[in-house]
């Protein structure tokens, strides 16, 4: 049973903060952080928070937005994980997020230990090896085998063994505490997303004097065993990937991409992975090709991570509809994508912001892996997910491949589990999609019932974290909690949103479409902005990318906005596009965009096409086939 909420009166905070995070760090060393806006200091902290070793310390650097307005408190921000970096995310995150919100709170960050530029956990090469190695548990040597020379190649890739014994949530508790206290110990707001809901919970629950408010995204279960977690959001992954293939047939235009149903064409790919990894002709930038493999690792983490957001099922189901057609080269893109894979070397990619080993050191030492020895331990682990497999027919590596490699890492967590939250005399605010596939809802609702003055807000069709996504519902609800200590209006609330973005469909899939040049040069535009490695640009730096069937795009930044130029660039087998594109972004989100291309293959032409996405209005001029190309009349 729900705990009784407290009188209004007691639960509110006072409207402005007690003490402003500028006057509280005016002592310490603050510095401009590296490639943000925020202002940074770092704390020396132990190594080892249980020892009374004073000459083994490590430097924890925090990052610090201070409010424009008077401060109305102090909010402490843990991101997701674990092996994100807070402050690597700090200013896209701010950014995102209503302006109030910088107007109003004081913001701090954290590089949590094991993540960073200074003592970052990051084994790109072996982690690219293991994430999209084959793994059958017909053959369970070979997967021991693997996620062994993962951790044996990955720790020895980190050269860290003095940090990897000392990287658990309770050790970076530990160090965000030091920091609360060298401010004066004000008491502060935590908001944890992810794996920070996890931290926040346990923080709040050691140090409640801390503590003024609690706000949890995209929530853990503290009580579940790694079996039991593992169990939990496979379960419901599983769940989410059927119904996401449900969505595509009930829509006209995904459905007209999968005349058999969006389930069959999966289930036909993945059995055809799972006999063995698919040869793939990949595009590099040089105008190349190189011979790559598809494989059952990156086509599950393909579906697996679809499920985090609407936009990701619709562009997942658009790279398995190219693949049903013969064209792999999407999905092995978004597999690359994925698994931090760099598509020219296939060697992983260092990324400022997530370290995967600290992923691993941070799970493997937060969670028990079980009695015996290492191999005894992965052992039984395939031995249940051999019991399993008929529940989770689409993602079962989602439940043992982690797993296994925690068995293995050098470092075990605690053998029990923490007590429920229990909340406290303050708000605790409770956030969660019901399409989360890797925090999913029940977890937010084992939370909610357990903690004294706990709200919920739950988002049907929510994605995996909810706050910050420009949904009135929950900003406002969090907004006026953070700003004026206003309690929910009730004790649970239901916000709404679609769970699929708009599908794409594929371009000129008809014959009568490749005669006609405006359907040409919209094809164009739309393969230029579905183009998966050209999403990921930084739109700072020259890049080139290469177009699915041979050919190139470049991109650069322009006057303003971005410039392209196409080089034979083949988006379908008989068609190659030349020529350059301009494309203006303006304030309100709308511009324009220029397309002069030569084309050439099964249709000639030069063609000049201009998209106003201020009123949506198109022209077209040029030639096609030898004639004028005219936009289409209607006969009637």
């Amino acid at each position: 049973m729900r705990h009784a909420v407290l009188a209004l009166g007691l639960l509110a905070g006072p409207a402005f903060a007690e003490i402003s995070l500028q006057d509280a760090a005016s002592g310490l060393d603050l510095f401009p952080c590296d490639g943000g806006s925020l202002s940074c200091t770092t704390l020396t902290v132990p190594l080892d928070h249980s020892a009374n070793d004073p000459s083994n310390t490590l430097e924890i650097t925090f990052a610090l937005s201070f409010a424009t307005n008077e401060s109305r408190g102090i909010l402490f921000y843990f991101v997701g994980g674990p092996g994100g970096s807070g402050l690597a995310s700090a200013d896209s995150y701010l950014s995102s997020f209503d302006p109030s919100l910088v107007e109003n709170m004081d913001i701090v960050f954290v590089d949590q230990r094991g993540t960073g530029p200074i003592h970052g956990l990051s084994c790109p090469a072996a982690q690219a090896r293991f994430d999209t190695a084959p793994a059958s548990l017909d053959d369970p040597d070979a997967i021991l085998a693997m996620a062994q020379a993962y951790v044996t190649d990955c720790t020895a890739e980190l050269d860290a063994d003095a940090l990897l014994a000392h990287v658990s949530t309770d050790a970076a508790i530990r160090d965000s505490e030091l920091f609360r206290q060298s401010l004066g110990a004000p008491k502060v707001w935590l908001y944890g997303e992810s794996y920070g809901t996890q931290l926040v919970q346990a923080y709040a629950t050691q140090v409640p004097g801390a503590v003024r408010g609690v706000i949890l995204d995209g929530v853990v279960d503290l009580t579940l065993s790694a079996e039991g977690f593992y169990r939990r959001y496979t379960l419901a992954a599983e769940a989410l990937l059927a119904e996401t293939f449900t969505l595509c047939d009930a829509l006209p235009a995904c459905a007209q991409d999968f005349p058999g149903g969006a389930a069959a064409a999966y289930d036909d790919l993945a059995a055809r992975v799972a006999q063995a990894p698919v040869p793939v002709p990949y595009p590099l930038a040089d105008g190349t090709k190189a011979s790559r493999l598809l494989t059952t690792g990156l086509l599950e983490a393909n579906a697996f991570y679809a499920l985090y957001s609407p936009e990701g099922r619709a562009e997942f189901l658009r790279t398995l509809a190219a693949a049903r057609q013969g064209n792999l080269v999407p999905i092995l893109q978004l597999g690359y994508v994925n698994t931090y894979i760099d598509p020219e070397t296939e060697i992983g990619i260092e990324d400022a912001g997530w370290y995967g080993a600290a992923y691993y050191a941070i799970t493997c030492t937060d969670y028990d892996s079980g009695e015996g020895l290492p191999e005894t331990r992965a052992r039984r682990i395939l031995d249940e997910a051999r019991a399993f497999a008929p529940q989770a027919p689409r993602l079962l590596r989602a439940y043992y491949m982690e797993r296994v490699a925690c068995a293995l890492w050098p470092h075990q967590g605690q053998s029990t589990r923490p007590a429920p939250y229990a909340g406290g005399d303050w708000p605790t605010l409770v956030l969660n999609g019901d399409h989360d596939p890797i925090t999913p809802i029940s977890m937010a609702y084992s939370v909610l019932d357990n903690a004294a003055n706990a709200y919920g807000v739950f988002m049907r069709g929510g994605p995996h974290v909810i706050w910050g996504r420009g949904f009135a519902c929950p900003d406002t609800i969090v907004q006026a909690l953070l700003y004026d200590g206003t309690l929910p209006a009730a004790q649970e609330q239901l916000c709404e949103q679609d769970a699929m973005s708009p599908y794409q469909p594929l371009t000129l899939t008809d014959p009568a479409q490749m005669a006609e040049p405006l359907s040409v040069a919209r094809a164009v535009e739309t393969e230029l902005t579905s183009l998966i490695p050209l999403a990921g640009w930084d739109g700072q730096h020259p890049a080139t990318y290469g177009c699915p069937f041979g050919g190139t795009v470049f991109a650069q930044p322009g006057e303003e906005g971005s410039d392209y130029r196409f080089d034979a660039c083949s988006f379908w087998p008989k068609l190659a596009v030349d020529g350059r594109g301009t494309e203006v972004s303006t304030e309100d989100g709308t511009g324009w965009l220029t397309l002069d291309l030569g084309i050439s293959g099964a249709q000639t032409g030069q063609l000049t096409y201009h998209n106003n996405r201020a009123d949506e209005a198109v022209s077209l001029s040029g030639t096609w086939n030898g004639q004028p190309a005219n936009l289409p009349r209607s006969p009637l």
